[in-house]
């Protein structure tokens, strides 16, 4: 778990793996507690949970006071959300649904400032801390670790090209989707799915780039270390939640 706040990227710069725990229950003080367990980062769900600006900005500011590291997963590539995170301080981003190069590009461009990008400037918001980082035009990018996220077969195909693009910090595997787009809906853990994703972790790594794993199975937490991830979510908040409680109720009736 890191033990002082540098910078998302920084901690992944060093070396030492990052834990993750995915949040959806859109509650800072949830995400505070989470924070407060052991992990890296809580990674902030906008893509499938009801996740708005100000919920973001919210847990960002509650998981602030802890050792983790907030990351958030965008619903989509848009440059004007991208840049709304940016000014409110979300310093690591996730895109989901990236398939191409280009696509990785546009996300990119977003985070930087002309004339590298298309980020429009501003100077007293959350992420310059109100205007306290006096520097901030010119270290934001620093401060910024973009994670673009595979989930179709194209788009792990092209992995090479889209870990290439400058700007692009890090790219995460979509389990799930990536299992339905090639025919195996609701078995993340299928041969053709796993051999895609093992495949192509040597590709991000060797474009100086972070291979990103998320699952719901923290036993399997080494395995993908050991196969070149650098950070992995290991399960959600939902998830356990109602797991638990299905759980309770069954013992419940049982007893009844």
């Amino acid at each position: 778990m890191s033990t002082a706040k540098t910078s998302f990227k920084q901690a992944l710069r060093s070396g030492v793996p990052q834990i993750g725990y995915r949040s959806q229950l859109c509650s800072p003080m949830v995400a505070e507690a989470l924070a407060w367990c052991g992990f890296d980062y809580i990674y902030i769900d906008m893509e499938h949970a009801p996740n708005d600006l100000m919920s973001v900005v919210q847990q960002s500011q509650a998981i602030g006071g802890t050792p983790a590291y907030p990351v958030v997963r965008l619903p989509t590539n848009d440059s004007v959300l991208i840049q709304q995170m940016l000014d409110a301080g979300v310093d690591n981003i996730v895109i989901p649904m990236v398939e191409t190069p280009e696509e990785a590009a546009s996300a990119a461009a977003a985070t930087r400032y002309p004339p590298k990008g298309i980020r429009s400037a501003a100077r007293v918001h959350r992420g310059s801390r109100y205007g306290a980082i006096t520097d901030y035009d010119t270290t934001a990018n620093e401060l910024t670790c973009l994670v673009v996220q595979v989930e179709t077969r194209a788009a792990v195909e092209r992995v090479a090209e889209i870990a290439a693009v400058e700007g692009v910090d890090g790219v995460l595997f979509g389990p799930g989707d990536l299992a339905a787009d090639l025919g195996h809906l609701g078995d993340a853990d299928h041969p053709e799915v796993i051999a895609l994703m093992e495949a192509a972790i040597p590709k991000i790594r060797a474009a100086g780039k972070f291979a990103g794993m998320s699952s719901s199975n923290p036993a399997k937490t080494q395995g993908w270390l050991a196969k070149g991830c650098n950070f992995i979510s290991i399960g959600g908040d939902m998830q356990l939640l109602v797991t638990h409680a299905r759980n309770a109720s069954k013992t419940a009736r049982a007893a009844a």
